[in-house]
């Protein structure tokens, strides 16, 4: 017990103890309940592809802590999807008939709010396209995989939209 490298051993233990982090970086996290997203759209499935793809970003960015509790959260998101094309883009010289590429648009509305229902965000409007093509003259194409693709970006533009935002 006489040992000096003991006594300071243990006055680094007890004192190592009460160890804790003064890194704002974690303190300041806004913490965000994101509300389902509602799909008002032709796009079969989009509502979901965002949601997951909105979370994942806000997740991947940190600036936001996500809650499945409305009752301690800071700010609320609302998303809409209202609008979704598909516009044809390119046509095969052989077949006038069909289009061979389609060009996809979705349309979203943002809103963000506070606890207490005081607006930050109204009904900000966010775009995304994409292109698709179709394999055979004969087959319809496969949309799901831009949807997949328009989902992601438009959750990134989300994401970055409400982090950048003027606080």
């Amino acid at each position: 017990m006489n040992n000096p490298f003991f006594l300071i051993f243990s006055l680094l233990f007890v004192s190592g103890c009460r160890y804790k982090s003064n890194d704002s970086r974690f303190q300041d996290h806004r913490v965000i309940y994101i509300q389902a997203i509602h799909n008002q759209s032709l796009a079969p499935q989009l509502g979901h592809f965002l949601n997951s793809k909105v979370r994942e970003h806000i997740i991947r960015r940190g600036h936001f802590v996500i809650t499945s509790d409305v009752k301690q959260c800071d700010l609320i998101m609302s998303v809409t999807v209202n609008n979704y094309r598909q516009d044809p883009e390119i046509y095969n010289p052989e077949d006038t008939l069909l289009a061979a590429g389609f060009n996809l648009l979705i349309q979203a509305e943002i809103s963000l709010f506070n606890r207490k229902g005081e607006v930050i965000i109204d009904k900000e409007v966010l775009y995304q396209n994409a292109s698709v093509l179709r394999s055979s003259s004969i087959s319809n194409p496969s949309d799901r995989q831009a949807i997949v693709s328009l989902s992601d970006s438009l959750g990134r533009d989300i994401a970055g939209f409400i982090e950048n935002h003027l606080w």
